[in-house]
């Protein structure tokens, strides 16, 4: 993947508190702040840069999506909600 400014590929409030943004390293990052935040348009060009496997990847694995975006995009991509973090309960254990 070449070197791409994220930052300037998408509206600036989605990625306000961020400064350098490698789209390899940050990966996870960058599709979790679309998916959450991102309108049409976003998800449009995040699709463009990612193949939809990287995002069926974050959807599986970021407890810190929006439950409401879990339960979207679980459906857009058909993947079991059980296999959705954010949609599952977290209960710390106990020391």
């Amino acid at each position: 993947m070449q070197r791409l400014n994220i930052k300037s590929m998408f509206r600036p409030s989605i990625f306000w508190d961020a400064d350098d943004i490698d789209a390899v390293q940050h990966a996870a990052y960058v599709i979790a702040r679309i998916l959450d935040y991102g309108d049409i348009e976003d998800v449009r060009v995040l699709r463009d840069i990612y193949p939809d496997e990287k995002i069926v990847e974050v959807i599986r694995t970021r407890r810190g999506l929006f439950p409401q975006t879990g339960k979207y995009w679980a459906v857009k991509f058909n993947i079991p909600f059980t296999e959705v973090p954010c949609l599952s309960k977290y209960y710390p254990r106990k020391l």
